[in-house]
């Protein structure tokens, strides 16, 4: 069979047999070299997918163009081999950020680079990632020329490093059809694919022509499809547009990672809050006692599911911030489970100093040694403000709580010593607020942390929000070691329990909602305050599922079919409500949530897309119904914990992603189990992929969530990380 017609999905499986039979022969050295090289031959042909598009074919990507300013220039004034050398060193690091981010190096042609984001799976996202990679390249050749003249005196790096001029680099990029083609008569490419030729090759070429040097240059149409993670500024005036291109814009930097929470809609408009007004005065007198004491304070917020944790957390920021206070720090156990050390920490980490998994390790240690930027610049531009003092010891620990194979050997007193100073310069120029968010499955290297912040005191005037669900897996009670000192009237904590919305709340909220209804029936509104008991995800879901089932009709005035909702089997419970939804879901997309829910809150579209045959959909399929699943609010792109050519997807709700779990059968359930535990053994050994999560861990959860205990045990043998409960 021909390399390039193996699909991707058929690879992924062969990959995970061959893995299955190394673990079946023990230690028998000449079988296990045998499978090492037929896995080897694997994971290239996977990787060789990617540079198959076939003959004349065409397709909708995205290409990047780099050249360097004045190459001509400095080359006359070096030595030719010097001049190789210096080149080459600097192509490979800049290699490596094209592939980070997905995308696939067409061709080089000495000072220049032609790039293509979208080869395997064209989608929408190659844009985005496209930009991101234009914006690393462009930082880390101002990196890599740092380096180089700091070095121009050592000799191990090479005679060419004092010659080096540290050149600038223009970039242009533009998204549209590339066709893969060759001459009539051409033998096929040795290795490679076909010519890539298009008028979209053409534009990204004249864009970066027209490119100031150090600087990215995209079209209209590349701007409209990354959306909103990017700052734009026009070309100065002195500059030209090339021919073939209506509007192009400078893209200045990127905007940190989406960290807010953003409240649920009910036919598109978000809801208003209704009640909670005594428990928003505790949390601003906490806030007080933070500002006047210096000295941080935790208040936990407990409820079940859908009582409005968030969202009181949400409204209290809202109210925060328009007394002054700038900062606002959030982490979550979203790319988590609490076996993994410090995975709440790092999450933080992650956010807070806009790190991805793309980036290098050059890279993330200067968004380490750079530390805290100014709340009034972060974000603009993505350069920090101000510089943080950390030691060169701090930097190297916070590098280890970043790798989810050395946080574990990091003792929580260290972790201490350097998260204090950290948050006093959040908090020197005032209070500060820290949102975490699913503090019952956080891990305990991080609940240990937290506490010991709040009772050494040091940390500044910083007002910790831990945000905890009642589940009897995560029971609060239980694994936040905190509970019960708030009791002691001088401790620096507090609990917050929400109750249920009160009768007169529930119809007050109902009543906010169905306003369009003009007056909504008594009936209607009783029905509402009894099913919910008071909970008010349960009412914002009732009032959607009503409308998803054409029993309100929504437009400039709304209307309700009474006769329906009299005739209707209401549902008993929020995790009841909820499966009504998702059994009135298009067949793919509930195929979709399904499948990503065996992943727990955290799933990337790529392993969807390749855990075939357990979901059946191909790329446009899977994207749409992903893009639709979104729109709904059940998924939410989730930019931290991408890896090469991926989106990756959390759950908004937890309840949402158990309820589609439950909605499995245990065949399909062992089905998806297996699938992506055959998808994460061919991706064992992305290093990207692997930074910040337990690859082996999950395997291993995978496979004991399937059955399979044997396998459970082999892949467990591979970390030293237990195995995730899935």
């Amino acid at each position: 069979m021909d390399e390039a017609n193996i699909s991707r999905p058929a690879l992924v499986e062969a990959i995970a047999a061959m893995e299955a039979q190394r673990a079946a022969t023990g230690n028998e050295r000449n079988l296990n070299r045998a499978i090492d090289i037929a896995l080897r031959a694997l994971r290239e042909a996977l990787a060789q997918t990617a540079a198959e598009p076939g003959d004349h074919k065409r397709r909708q990507l995205t290409v990047l163009v780099a050249d360097l300013s004045g190459f001509t220039t400095f080359s006359e004034r070096m030595d030719a081999e010097r001049l190789r050398d210096a080149i080459n060193a600097m192509w490979r690091e800049l290699d490596a950020v094209i592939r980070a981010w997905g995308g696939e190096i067409d061709q080089h042609a000495g000072d220049s680079l032609m790039a293509l984001f979208g080869l395997v799976h064209p989608r929408q996202g190659d844009a985005a990632r496209a930009l991101h990679a234009a914006l690393a390249m462009q930082q880390e050749l101002a990196l890599f020329n740092e380096r180089v003249r700091g070095a121009a005196d050592d000799s191990r790096e090479g005679a060419w490093a004092a010659d080096w001029p540290g050149p600038r680099m223009r970039i242009g990029i533009h998204s549209g059809p590339v066709y893969f083609a060759r001459p009539p008569g051409a033998a096929a490419p040795q290795g490679g694919r076909p010519a890539a030729v298009g008028d979209a090759i053409a534009v990204a070429r004249r864009l970066e022509k027209a490119a100031p040097a150090g600087s990215v240059l995209t079209s209209e149409v590349v701007r409209e499809m990354a959306a909103t993670p990017f700052v734009y500024a026009s070309l100065p005036d002195t500059a030209t547009l090339p021919s073939g291109v209506d509007n192009g814009w400078l893209v200045a930097g990127e905007r940190p990672p989406a960290t807010g929470y953003t409240p649920g809609t009910v036919a598109g408009q978000m809801t208003r809050r209704v009640g909670r007004t005594g428990l928003i005065s505790r949390l601003e007198g906490a806030l007080q006692t933070a500002a006047d004491s210096r000295t941080p304070q935790l208040v936990t917020i407990i409820g079940p599911p859908g009582a409005g944790k968030s969202r009181l957390a949400y409204e209290f920021e809202n109210r925060a911030r328009m007394v002054g206070v700038s900062t606002v720090l959030r982490a979550g156990t979203l790319g988590s489970a609490r076996d993994f050390p410090y995975a709440l920490v790092r999450d933080l980490l992650l956010r807070r100093f806009a790190i991805r998994p793309q980036h290098s390790a050059n890279l993330i240690a200067w968004k380490l040694r750079h530390g805290l930027a100014d709340p009034e610049t972060a974000g603009g531009d993505g350069r920090p403000g101000r510089d943080l003092d950390l030691s060169a010891r701090a930097i190297d620990l916070l590098e280890k709580l970043l790798d989810v194979k050395t946080a574990a050997a990091v003792p929580v007193e260290e972790a201490l010593a350097v998260f204090t100073p950290l948050l006093q310069a959040t908090t020197a120029a005032g209070p500060a607020i820290a949102i975490l968010e699913g503090l019952n499955r956080a891990d305990a290297q991080s609940l240990a942390l937290v506490e010991r912040l709040v009772e050494a005191g040091e940390a500044g005037p910083l007002l910790i929000l831990g945000l905890a669900t009642v589940a009897p897996a995560t029971d609060p009670e239980i694994t936040l070691p905190w509970l019960g000192k708030e009791l002691d009237m001088f401790a620096p904590m507090e609990r917050l329990d929400l109750e249920p919305l009160s009768a007169v709340d529930s119809r007050l909220m109902a009543t906010e909602i169905l306003q369009p209804l003009g007056a909504p029936s008594m009936r209607l509104l009783d029905l509402v305050v009894v099913e919910s008991g008071g909970n008010p995800l349960y009412i914002e879901t009732f009032i959607q599922w009503l409308i998803d089932r054409g029993v309100i009709t929504v437009g400039d005035r709304w209307r309700i079919d009474m006769a329906r909702v009299e005739e209707s089997h209401l549902p008993a419970g929020l995790a009841a409500l909820i499966a009504a939804r998702l059994a009135e879901l298009p067949e793919a997309e509930r195929r979709v949530l399904q499948a990503a829910s065996v992943f727990r809150p955290l799933c990337w579209d790529i392993a969807l897309l390749e855990m075939e045959p357990a979901i059946g959909l191909d790329a446009a399929q899977l994207e749409a119904a992903l893009l639709s699943l979104e729109a709904k609010e059940y998924l939410a792109a989730d930019d931290v914990y991408n890896f090469p050519a991926s989106q990756a997807y959390a759950f908004r709700r937890d309840s949402v992603r158990e309820v589609a779990y439950a909605g499995l059968t245990a065949g399909q359930r062992r089905a998806l189990h297996l699938g992506a535990a055959r998808w994460l053994i061919a991706n064992r050994h992305s290093a990207r992929f692997s930074a910040w999560i337990s690859i082996d861990a999950m395997i291993a959860g995978h496979f004991a969530a399937a059955g399979d205990q044997a396998q459970a045990a082999a892949g467990r043998g591979h970390s030293d990380a237990p195995a995730v409960v899935v």
